[in-house]
């Protein structure tokens, strides 16, 4: 009975000591899940992160190779990571993933395409002989952490939002698919009207634009066009002096007139009278 607790115990101890070091191996380092809430660690430091699906044939037989540059992931003194783009919508465009599966190689911040072999030893080699500073980095404004790429995962964002809300509806609430296109096109007209009218309304205020030089003169008339301005602080007494001023100048143009006629008239009656005098005196000789 002795001997079979002494190799109770001895199995026992054996079994423990195997669970202590498989924790102990596994805790250091291995893949780790990267999700929208995470996602901005890979900035420090080395990583290797790979993209999948899991329906996708290609990342089911990536799996295992995966998991072992993991295992590999303490010695090379990087960090392996995965994403699953299936739930993690705004990476996928964050990262402009087009093709799955897809591995990028990002150390301080810089990010890289990597587009090598996927096989366990190659990708170790690539990481051992830093053969990463062959590829180019991708263009700044297309890096993860600029701002056209937060933008770009807000739109994948949203477009998630839109496909969970229409599986909701023609799913558990039975609504027609064709119901919640139309209800998701007409919020988007109405959202982007609404955005249109605001940014024109603060160009309008931020930028007001100025009219052409000449273009206020060029619609009054050729009469006001003409006259000089006339002065804005003129005082009520001046005006009422015109205004007494006013017949005085129509009776001045009136007596001028018919000074004019009168003229006329004494100069026809002169003629007249030379007229009717030659004729006498023809008559007469």
């Amino acid at each position: 009975m002795a001997l079979f607790r002494l190799k109770d115990l001895s199995f026992f101890a054996f079994a423990l000591v195997i669970c202590i070091v498989s924790e102990v191996s596994g805790g250091q380092k291995g893949v780790t899940k990267i999700t929208d809430e995470n996602w901005q660690q890979v900035l420090e430091g080395e990583w290797l992160v790979e993209f999948y699906a899991p329906w996708c044939p290609a990342c089911k037989a990536l799996g295992p190779t995966w998991d072992a540059v993991g295992d590999w992931a303490a010695d090379l003194d990087i960090n392996v990571a995965a994403v699953d783009v299936t739930e993690e919508a705004g990476l996928s465009g964050r990262f402009m993933i087009t093709s799955l599966p897809s591995i990028y190689h990002v150390i301080d911040g810089e990010f890289r395409r990597y587009m090598g072999p996927r096989t366990e030893n190659d990708i170790i080699t690539f990481i051992e002989d830093r053969k990463f500073h062959d590829v180019e980095t991708v263009a700044s404004w297309r890096a993860p952490d600029s701002i056209s790429m937060g933008i770009v995962s807000f739109i994948f964002k949203v477009s998630m939002k839109v496909r969970i809300f229409h599986t909701i509806m023609t799913e558990e609430y039975g609504f027609p698919w064709w119901s919640t296109y139309g209800f998701v096109a007409v919020a988007t007209v109405i959202m982007g009207l609404t955005l249109g009218m605001i940014l024109v309304f603060l160009t309008d205020c931020c930028c007001p634009q100025k009219p052409p030089k000449g273009y206020e003169r060029s619609r009054l008339p050729e009469e006001q066009q003409a006259t000089p301005p006339t002065d804005i602080n003129e005082s009520e007494e001046e005006k009422e002096d015109k205004k007494a001023d006013e017949p005085e100048q129509k009776e001045e143009v009136v007596d001028k007139a018919e000074g004019k006629e009168e003229e006329e008239t004494t100069l026809r009656q002169r003629k007249t009278g030379g007229n009717e005098d030659g004729e006498d005196e023809g008559e007469s000789k």
